[in-house]
């Protein structure tokens, strides 16, 4: 075999282990179990809103996700100065989570009052599970909420529900889908994608 010929089997060979080596990988990550460890849902005046770079009243969005595969560098940063430190919900949540086996997804849906609804982690209508390279599918379901029971000032006329999910993990996910149920009829109401910044 001459050289150029030795260089071209080798290069192969190379090629073939490293597809492999990834091939694995996507296997082992896809057959990995997703589980929702635990949810926090809010609702807060749009007016107040409580993430840095997410909705408030002013926004053209009215739906924003994130998501944290590691613990942010400077949490205290990702809030904005109407975020309620006293009751220190969702700061401790993401600072304290163990990003070894737990990554952390924000969604966001702002709304009118009259049409308030929550989104909600849920396994009824899809599974939570892997479905790709580095990819979670997490569904949600919608589901409409009294407006009188939200415990908020009578003026507020729009709102943000926060939702904070923690899901564990051997693995962590480069994004999310996370396809949005209505909770009466099942049907697909939206999917969004969340990335993770790490």
């Amino acid at each position: 075999m001459d050289r150029r010929a030795l260089l071209s089997a080798s290069a192969a060979t190379l090629s073939t282990t490293a597809l492999a080596g990834c091939t694995g990988t996507v296997r082992r990550e896809i057959s990995d179990r997703v589980d929702m460890d635990i949810a926090t849902i809010v609702f807060h005046p749009a007016s107040d809103p409580w993430f840095t770079d997410g909705l408030s009243a002013s926004s053209d969005a009215t739906q924003h996700t994130a998501l944290y595969t590691e613990k942010p560098s400077d949490v205290p940063a990702l809030f904005t100065d109407q975020y309620p430190t006293t009751e220190r919900t969702f700061d401790n949540t993401l600072r304290n989570a163990d990003y070894s086996s737990n990554f952390i997804l924000v969604y966001e849906a702002r709304m009118l009052r009259a049409d308030a609804y929550q989104v909600a982690p849920t396994i009824q209508y899809d599974e939570l599970a892997w479905t790709g390279w580095r990819t979670v599918t997490a569904p949600m379901v919608r589901a409409s909420r009294n407006p009188t029971e939200l415990g908020l000032a009578p003026k507020t006329t729009q709102v943000i529900a926060t939702t904070v999910t923690r899901y564990s993990t051997d693995a962590s996910p480069r994004r999310v889908r996370a396809p949005v149920y209505d909770e009466e009829t099942g049907s697909l109401v939206t999917e969004v994608i969340a990335q993770s910044s790490s």
